[in-house]
């Protein structure tokens, strides 16, 4: 995050306004979007779809599609 950045400056404020914190670290690999980006990783972005949006956030298991 570059807090010389009007944007990135705006987005911090915000996100702590709503309670959010931006983290630059990467997330958990059991949390919805580090399992995303395990599957992306695998699979590449190509492969993503929303229904393995949905299976991330359920805790189901993300299957590439056929």
């Amino acid at each position: 995050m570059d807090m010389d950045d009007p944007q990135d400056v705006g987005a911090a404020f915000w996100a702590q306004v709503l309670g959010f914190t931006i983290s630059e670290e990467p997330p958990p690999p059991d949390s919805p979007l580090g399992r995303v980006q395990a599957f992306t990783a695998r699979y590449g972005q190509d492969a993503l779809r929303p229904e393995h949006i949905r299976a991330a956030i359920e805790g189901r298991p993300l299957l590439p599609s056929e």
